[in-house]
Formats: C-alpha cells, sequence, structure tokens
C-alpha cells in the first residue's frame, strides 16, 4: 500500500513537473496596442456615405462627424503621384475616362470627382486628392491605406510620401496581394501592416500556446458576415495579440451587436451612426488603447 501510494506521489509529481514545463514554454501572446472600447469608427473610402469616396469633403465630413480614423484607397499616377481613389477606371467615380495609371497627376486632378454622387450638393466639382494632400490636411489623423495597385508598383512612392510628410508612425496598410503589402513594409521600416491572407493560414493551423499562435501583427481586418464575430471568437483574437477591425457596416443594430461583441473597431461608410450606436454602447471591455487610439 506504501509502496503504491509513493507510485502515485512520484506519478502526481511527474505530471506537475511536465505541467510547469508545458507553462513555460507556452506562448503568452503580447497585447495589442490597438484594443478600443467602444469600438474605433473608421470612415470607409474617406466616409463614401457622407460625400463623394476618397475625396477631401468626404474626409473632413466624417471627422467631424466623429470618425476616428480614415480609410483611402490609393493607386498611382503614370508620373508616379499616390493618389485616393478605388477604381482603376476613372469612368466609375469621375466625369472623365481612361485608367489612373494611364493619366498623369495633371490630368486626373482636372476630373470632377463627384459625378457619380447622389447625396446633398457638395457645391462645386470635387478633385482626387493625392496622398500627400491627405497627409497634410489631417496630420494627427490615424489613416488606414488600402493599397490598391498591384501594377506598376507603387511602393516606392508611397514610401517617398510617408517620409516627407513624417506620416509612417500614424498609417498602416493592407491589400488584397500578400506581395504588395509586405513590398511596402519591406520598403518602408516602421510601417504597420494588418494580418495578411499566409499570416491567417498559419494561425489556422496553430494550437493556442504554438509559436505560431500569436497574430503576426496587432491588427486583423475580418469582413462581416464571413464567419462568427461573437464575443466568444473577439475574445480568442485578442488572446492572439490582434485587434479586431471589422468590414464594412452601417446598420445601426449590426454596429451595435459587434460593439457588445467587443471588436475594437469598425469600417463604415457612415461614421455619423457608428459614432451615435458606439458612444450609446459605451465601455463593454477593459482595454487600454494606445496613445492617441481612442473610442470616443
Amino acid at each position: 500500500m506504501a509502496r503504491s501510494r509513493w507510485r502515485v506521489i512520484v506519478g502526481l509529481a511527474s505530471i506537475l513537473v511536465a505541467c510547469a514545463e508545458t507553462a513555460e514554454e507556452a506562448v503568452t501572446c503580447p497585447p495589442s496596442p490597438w484594443r478600443s472600447s467602444p469600438p474605433l469608427v473608421i470612415a470607409h473610402a474617406g466616409g463614401e456615405g457622407l460625400g463623394p469616396a476618397n475625396t477631401l469633403v468626404a474626409m473632413e465630413r466624417s471627422l467631424a462627424a466623429g470618425a476616428d480614423l480614415l480609410d483611402v484607397d490609393l493607386r498611382m499616377t503614370r508620373d508616379g503621384v499616390v493618389v485616393a481613389t478605388h477604381d482603376r477606371d476613372v469612368a466609375t467615380t469621375t466625369d472623365g475616362a481612361g485608367n489612373v495609371d494611364e493619366l498623369t497627376w495633371a490630368e486626373l486632378r482636372r476630373l470632377d470627382a463627384s459625378a457619380g454622387w447622389t447625396g446633398p450638393p457638395i457645391g462645386g466639382p470635387v478633385r482626387i486628392p493625392s496622398l500627400e494632400q491627405v497627409l497634410t490636411r489631417f496630420p494627427t489623423v490615424r489613416i488606414s491605406l488600402e493599397l490598391k495597385q498591384v501594377e506598376p508598383p507603387m511602393t516606392g512612392p508611397l514610401c517617398d510620401v510617408l517620409r516627407r510628410t513624417t506620416s509612417v508612425g500614424r498609417v498602416y496598410a493592407s491589400a488584397n496581394e500578400d506581395r504588395v503589402v509586405y513590398a511596402a513594409r519591406d520598403a518602408c521600416p516602421g510601417l504597420l501592416i494588418t494580418t495578411t491572407y499566409a499570416d491567417l493560414d498559419t494561425m489556422r493551423s496553430s494550437t493556442e500556446g504554438d509559436a505560431d499562435w500569436c497574430a503576426a501583427s496587432p491588427i486583423g481586418q475580418p469582413p462581416y458576415g464571413e464567419g462568427r464575430l461573437d464575443a466568444e471568437r473577439v475574445a480568442m483574437s485578442h488572446r492572439r495579440g490582434t485587434a479586431l477591425f471589422v468590414w464594412t457596416v452601417d446598420d445601426a443594430d449590426v454596429l451595435r451587436e459587434l460593439a457588445t461583441a467587443g471588436v475594437d473597431a469598425v469600417y463604415t461608410r457612415r461614421p455619423d451612426i457608428a459614432r451615435a450606436v458606439f458612444d450609446d454602447v459605451g465601455v463593454v471591455v477593459d482595454v487600454l488603447p494606445a496613445d492617441g487610439v481612442s473610442g470616443g
């Protein structure tokens, strides 16, 4: 009996040692500095529900309505000027014709970017802004850069603008193709990029506590409606060290649902609606956002 008891004690001790070693080896992910409650309001395409997409008019209205960050789509002209516009074909959003990368900056800036606008009157033509104009007009605002152009690459001119305006530390970049955003990160030291598709593949195959469990970026950007976005998934993402920035939502009920679930930011065409909802919901989870980033 004594021998059996001793075997049990030795066995338990072995298990405890193994557990301790596992605990020591388990990876604890550093918290994302982009956590926020209530969520940050990100004006999608500058706030295209309040003004023509990616224009200074929309951005100014969005910030006045309570947006915390601006989101801009980027392409490059034939002569190397990085501009804020979504589509390659300018006919979709302006009174002109042709492709952005086949037009010069002088040609592009003559076009009226409010040609397709159906909202309240703007009071005159609206121009496509350059990225430099956006950054200098809003020198303290954090900005999401969506890199739309693949070829020809715009990495060099993009980095030049960010350095010239000392903006690398207040922007982050994403793209539909990993190689585009990786090239931007490599060319612009200090440029933050969001979680890529390759990162997601690695994370999906990992187990909590593994070396690959932690997110490669402090910002993840899932689209609303793709998979489950409840409090449990949000909490798991936070344990991985990533803040969840969800896109693109304008409905007040869905915005409230996401805020209650604890997401950290939402891209929206209607910053005015999102601001009202998030202010009403208030703080849901106890987080300390990074300096200069807050949800209200």
